[in-house]
């Protein structure tokens, strides 16, 4: 029997901005040097991942996230699926990621979607890394959502938000998980604040019947109550909870060696 990977797996959840947390844990990884068997991804934890799986640093991550802005991936849509079309995130995507695909990633790459009309989870984990992470991060009702394959695919946090089952099958030492966490704005002032707070309030609920059942796991705290400086703020609560994480993820390596 083929024995584990060397390194641990990580399970990057959903989170909007919120999510930004990842780059903050991938920084601290990169830092200290931690292998990483694999990535799975949901939502903005796919886009941070495919990223990172396509060669992105964490600190370069981190600076590409302070410098895009808003009009470089929303496109208003005159669509019945949504209020975004998503051409210019695809775009985005593609050039971001050297237009590769889940077969030039390192490490190797899964993301999660939900087929929309058949209500059941689909994993991503072959071809185009834009039309994955297109389709991971069609929030309904917002993106409109993406053909492929035959299947009309939504945001993979609708059913699966840290998809530590799928990070298992990468055969590591363990699975660390990061939650960017389903905190509420304080404030809701615009059409797209109502439908980011509606989909959190959901992905609430659904974390009250989906145990988390990582090895590590890491939960920065978060401060939503200023919008000032967010990006920066996030990535450095992620970086702080990663830099705790450290002695239980060193402790989870040494298990792993030993197997």
């Amino acid at each position: 029997m083929e024995g584990r990977k060397i390194g641990v797996a990580l399970a990057l959840s959903s989170g909007g901005i919120r999510a930004f947390v990842h780059i903050g844990v991938l920084k601290v990884l990169d830092r200290h040097q931690i292998p990483i068997a694999g990535i799975a991804g949901s939502s903005m934890g796919a886009l941070i991942g495919a990223l990172y799986c396509s060669g992105l640093s964490g600190h370069t991550l981190e600076m590409m996230a302070q410098t895009i802005r808003k009009s470089q991936y929303m496109d208003l849509s005159v669509s019945k699926m949504g209020l975004v079309a998503g051409h210019k995130l695809y775009s985005l995507v593609r050039k971001l990621t050297d237009d590769k695909s889940f077969e030039q990633c390192n490490p190797p790459l899964k993301v999660v979607a939900v087929d929309i009309e058949r209500a059941e989870a689909v994993i991503l984990d072959r071809g185009s890394l834009a039309d994955a992470i297109r389709a991971s991060t069609s929030i309904p009702g917002m993106f409109s959502p993406f053909h492929l394959d035959g299947r009309l695919l939504v945001d993979g946090g609708v059913l699966n938000r840290i998809p530590v089952d799928i990070a298992r099958g990468f055969g590591a030492a363990g699975v660390v998980a990061v939650d960017a966490g389903v905190d509420l704005a304080s404030h809701v002032t615009s059409m797209f604040d109502v439908l980011f707070q509606t989909f959190d309030i959901m992905a609430r609920e659904l974390r009250g019947y989906q145990r988390i059942d990582a090895d590590v796991l890491i939960q920065p705290h978060l401060d939503l109550t200023r919008d000032v400086e967010r990006t920066r703020r996030f990535i450095e609560a992620g970086e702080k909870a990663g830099e705790a994480a450290l002695p239980e993820i060193a402790r989870l390596l040494a298990v792993g060696r030993l197997r």
